[in-house]
């Protein structure tokens, strides 16, 4: 059965970011087996406009008035909403304000729903947290409650969430992916790694929006961790940026770091995957429970390197400690740091643990993702009595 699909994100690429990453590439394998696929997402950084066509798939970016604590304010979107056409609605939170409207527009017609839940909303300011305990004991359940089926990608965040349990008959798990053609070992980065005087030295790379809506990430205590480890010859390439790069650069000033870390800004799609081909190793050191899922450690790992992470969240779902990365502690720098110097000293243990997470990462294709999604879309619509048999879904 081919259906009709209609997702909703709140930024699409060029806008980086986990769930932007994870919403393009299940929309373009979706219409890759058959499927008819639009997304709808906030404009920035490209203009709104009509429906354009992007890798097969119809995507609509709608005009913003501006943020509301990182949320875009997209007064169009319930609207735009209940014209769609399409067999089913595949919105992805966290975003309370399109979970709101998925949720609306379903109840109001008739229409199947499905909520990808990435992780929980951070409570980055003291604000913020007020607003968040007033969304998990409130206005969530209003939502939750209308979604046909609840998709997240880690059981391990699944089994740690206390919202989500309350639907534990309607969530369903479907880990995020990795395109293994894209990020692979054996790619020529000896130019690069000339050009940024890394030939000499382990190599560790942050790869992560760097705003006060992602300091979750953890990179202040990846910075105190590299002052411990004290090691001339370890270096850091941090990628990403935001409002907060150059307070994470004076950080790294005033550490006595700055010729060991570099921050090179956003990259292009073409040249990431180099810049973890060039690295011995990703740092994942997340603070708290809005990190999900971790797709950086996937995507190192199919560029043959391991992860260090910090074993909150949704990290442990997808790193097993000494099988294809290390799990430390989160907000603790010393043992950061202990881990570090682990992995910079056991070249075997490194070498064999990046061997491990490629075969991890062959088995998170993004092609599977997306059956094991349109699996849950059809028991949607059989549960709804739009869908005759589970003859019509293929195995």
């Amino acid at each position: 059965m081919n259906m009709n699909i209609h997702i909703v994100n709140t930024f699409y690429p060029p806008w980086r970011g986990g769930a932007e990453t994870c919403t393009r590439n299940l929309a373009v394998n979706l219409q890759r087996i058959g499927h008819r696929v639009s997304v709808t997402a906030a404009h920035p950084p490209l203009k709104p406009g009509d429906y354009v066509e992007e890798e097969g798939v119809s995507v609509k970016r709608l005009r913003s008035i501006g943020m509301f604590y990182g949320v875009p304010i997209v007064p169009e979107l319930p609207r735009h909403l209940m014209r769609v056409e399409a067999d089913i609605l595949h919105v992805n939170f966290p975003n309370p304000y399109t979970a709101s409207s998925g949720a609306f527009t379903s109840k109001l017609r008739k229409m199947p729903a499905v909520l990808t839940w990435h992780n929980d909303l951070p409570p980055v300011t003291k604000v913020a947290g007020i607003l968040v305990r007033i969304h998990d004991s409130i206005l969530s359940s209003y939502y939750l409650n209308i979604y046909d089926a609840i998709i997240t990608t880690s059981n391990v965040y699944f089994e740690g969430s206390k919202i989500l349990k309350k639907y534990w008959r309607k969530v369903r798990v479907v880990e995020n992916g990795v395109d293994c053609e894209r990020f692979k070992p054996g790619v020529e980065v000896g130019d690069l790694k000339m050009r940024l005087n890394l030939t000499k030295s382990k190599v560790a790379l942050f790869v992560g929006a760097l705003t006060k809506w992602h300091r979750y990430k953890g990179l202040e205590d990846l910075l105190a961790a590299l002052k411990i480890l004290n090691r001339e010859d370890v270096k850091l390439i941090v990628v990403g940026d935001g409002d907060l790069r150059s307070e994470y650069q004076d950080m790294a000033e005033q550490l006595g770091l700055s010729g060991r870390v570099l921050f090179v800004g956003n990259l292009p799609d073409n040249l990431l995957p180099r810049y973890y081909a060039a690295s011995d190793f990703l740092v994942l050191p997340s603070r708290d429970r809005s990190e999900g899922f971790g797709l950086t450690i996937l995507e190192a790992n199919a560029s043959g390197i391991p992860a260090v992470a910090s074993n909150v969240g949704g990290i442990p779902g997808i790193l097993t400690d000494r099988v294809n990365g290390l799990l430390v502690p989160p907000r603790d720098p010393q043992a950061l740091a202990d881990a570090l110097q682990v992995i910079v000293e056991d070249d075997d243990l490194r070498v064999r643990m990046g061997l491990m997470g490629r075969k991890i990462a062959l088995s998170h294709d993004w092609s599977k993702v997306a059956f094991e999604t349109f699996k849950v879309y059809c028991e949607v619509l059989q549960n709804r009595g739009l869908m005759k048999s589970k003859a019509q879904i293929p195995m």
